[in-house]
């Protein structure tokens, strides 16, 4: 029986007004609106990316911060246990605790000023905050699929454990920092998570332990770009091609741990 229906045809929705506090930023680092995930160790190196980020200047190649963002607020268990946090707690607003309702507030804080234009341009930092709060249903999580309607241009999550983060926030990250890890477990979760977009799991491995030679060198990835750097200096991985000589790594891998070893093609490379 014929019928007069239209062939039907998915529309896209349009497009959200962009917010006019994004501003050009130099292309290797984090772009507003950014959920940054970081996973790193005690004395990885975390302190000392937030100072640059919240105090390098656009000259350098950061954010000016200062300027850039209305607020920065940091929420931290053990930012009073770390001599260079100092100037941090200085010149942003720091909370040396989290607990349940915090996250809440600062919703409602941004709310109150009504659209989000009208709302503070903030960044916040949240710094090893106690796995069960970023777990499912978590506040954290929540503000996780809600941050740039709140005006959050920079969110960035950092965490000692990878696999205690929920799995919302571990797909809303457009941006992952893994600093060098001392556990070959926090290894493997990272390169189960995100070795698929780096060409699997033998070219992530050599893009890490490329990146993370030098201390306080990190892992930095852009997630929904498909590239890769060496902390914000060197672009290694792009358009599913290695732009390094990997063969000086290549020796490394074959000397990990047998438990990561056997992660990467029954350790032959």
């Amino acid at each position: 029986m014929e019928n007069n229906f239209k062939t039907p045809r998915v529309f896209p929705v349009k497009a959200d007004a962009p917010n006019p506090r994004i501003t050009p930023v130099h292309p290797n680092i984090p772009q507003c609106p950014s959920l940054c995930l970081g996973i790193g160790s005690v004395r990885s190196g975390k302190t000392t990316l937030l100072n640059s980020i919240c105090f390098q200047t656009k000259e350098n190649g950061f954010y000016d911060a200062q300027t850039y963002f209305d607020e920065i607020a940091i929420m931290s268990n053990t930012i009073n246990n770390d001599p260079s946090a100092r100037f941090l707690k200085k010149a942003c607003s720091v909370t040396d605790h989290y607990s349940d309702g915090m996250i809440m507030d600062l919703i409602e804080k941004q709310k109150s000023y009504g659209e989000r234009d009208d709302m503070p341009f903030t960044a916040l930092f949240l710094d090893d905050i106690l796995s069960k709060n970023m777990k499912r249903n978590s506040e954290i999580s929540f503000l996780c699929t809600r941050y740039r309607h709140l005006n959050i241009g920079l969110l960035g999550i950092f965490t000692q454990n990878l696999k205690s983060v929920d799995t919302i926030i571990r797909n809303n990250a457009t941006d992952v920092i893994i600093f060098k890890q001392t556990n070959n477990k926090q290894l493997i979760g990272c390169m189960e998570e995100w070795s698929g977009v780096f060409g699997g799991e033998k070219e992530f491995m050599k893009i890490y332990l490329y990146a993370t030679r030098k201390p306080f060198d990190f892992l930095y990835l852009k997630v929904y770009e498909g590239k890769a750097l060496r902390s914000f200096e060197e672009v290694i991985y792009e358009d599913h091609k290695m732009l390094i000589n990997t063969e000086p790594v290549e020796k490394e891998i074959k000397e990990e741990k047998k438990e990561v070893k056997d992660m990467i093609d029954n350790d032959n490379i």
